[in-house]
């Protein structure tokens, strides 16, 4: 099938996974992840745990400090989208997010797209969308792009989703990485007393006491 008849064919609606997904901690992740060959993914962020390929199982990445590269494809119908929370632990900011698209598009594979996804970054409180970001749309791209969204998040769990539209390639998937910077806030250690200051502070306080008596 053509991609153009697959963009004609297909178009997804995942704007409620956000809040009826169910989480599950990545304990493998360091900083990098590739959603092909990840050890707890089945080739999507969305298939992760022991239930695979449960719909409303997303995976928890606890960000570490630095740059935290994400790997992944999405794709109308076969995988229309991608969904993962990303976790800012204490004594941690996150500070910004860039989505780079295509990376597996060139002049014999480019991108077509009508309507294009939309990467979003979401929270739970009075201002839940911390920012959404509409691919452009295409019939014929032949390069990647990129868009870098900048922000200030602490600790708390956010959830990204990766969707809503219909594109591809000629060969099928259109790849993409996400990177999510992080600042991390280093509280210096107590600084110990010298050994020999109680007794300094045991004499003066002797002194002192002395002292009144006479």
């Amino acid at each position: 099938m053509s991609i153009a008849i697959k963009v004609l064919a297909a178009s997804v609606l995942v704007s409620g996974l956000a809040a009826q997904a169910g989480a599950v901690t990545v304990s493998s992740f360091t900083g990098t992840y590739d959603e092909a060959t990840g050890v707890e993914a089945t080739g999507d962020y969305d298939k992760i745990g022991s239930n695979l390929g449960a719909p409303n199982e997303v995976g928890d990445f606890r960000l570490v400090a630095g740059t935290n590269i994400f790997s992944g494809s999405i794709s109308t119908p076969s995988d229309s989208g991608d969904v993962f929370n990303v976790v800012i632990g204490a004594n941690q900011t996150l500070v910004g997010a860039t989505l780079t698209f295509g990376d597996n598009v060139d002049a014999f594979n480019p991108y077509l797209g009508f309507p294009s996804p939309t990467w979003g970054l979401y929270e739970s409180s009075i201002t839940p969308t911390i920012f959404e970001y509409k691919v452009p749309n295409s019939n014929g791209t032949t390069s990647s792009f990129s868009s870098t969204q900048t922000f200030v998040r602490g600790p708390g769990t956010y959830n990204m989703v990766f969707a809503n539209g219909t594109f591809g390639t000629n060969n099928g998937a259109v790849d993409y990485t996400m990177t999510f910077s992080v600042n991390e806030t280093i509280i210096p250690p107590a600084v110990p007393l010298p050994a020999g200051f109680p007794l300094l502070f045991a004499g003066i306080a002797v002194l002192a006491g002395l002292k009144r008596r006479g």
